[in-house]
């Protein structure tokens, strides 16, 4: 039992991880969001922000505000995503604690439908991200390789194997409890 308790522990670790992780992405997203209106802003003519009567316009990322618009829009998708799995780690990780062993049939569901969300989440974020920098006219593939799922795809697969896992363990768990 001694080994189920420091799992418990573990696992709400990760719950408090997973909320302030997906906080901060939906944050970042909208500091973002927030950023490009200041850019399209700036860009169209106008003053964001001023002091003593002198207009800040530092926001720029890039070499213009195009760049700098394609780089903020196209990150926000990214972002949102991440805060989807997060939100859904948190979810399965608050389904664990209430349950009190990660050795149930629901839970392996759960992880196992959690770890296929990995794989295909991310992927269609990058999908999105990349049509908006095409539609904001950045032709350049360069932008392809900023981004990259291969972290999300591994972790998927490794949440599959650990659903099997814990799937085995529901049956033994079952069985113990039968016999």
């Amino acid at each position: 039992m001694k080994s189920l308790e420091s799992i418990q522990k573990t696992f709400h670790v990760f719950k408090v991880l997973s909320k302030v992780a997906m906080v901060f992405c939906i944050v970042i997203a909208s500091l973002c969001a927030v950023g490009a209106l200041c850019v399209f802003a700036v860009s169209s003519g106008g003053q964001v922000f001023s002091l003593f009567g002198q207009p800040i316009d530092n926001i720029v990322v890039g070499d213009d505000y195009g760049q700098s618009l394609i780089e903020l829009l196209s990150s926000i998708p990214i972002l949102v995503a991440d805060a989807i799995l997060y939100g859904l780690s948190y979810r399965y990780f608050q389904k664990e604690e209430y349950d009190k062993t990660p050795f149930t049939k629901s839970g392996a569901k759960t992880i196992r439908s959690l770890g296929i969300r990995f794989i295909y989440i991310p992927i269609i974020a990058i999908v999105i991200a990349e049509v908006i920098c095409v539609i904001l006219g950045n032709d350049n593939l360069d932008n392809v390789s900023e981004f990259s799922n291969l972290s999300s795809v591994i972790t998927g697969i490794v949440l599959i194997l650990a659903s099997l896992i814990f799937n085995y363990g529901a049956e033994l768990e079952e069985k113990v409890n039968n016999a």
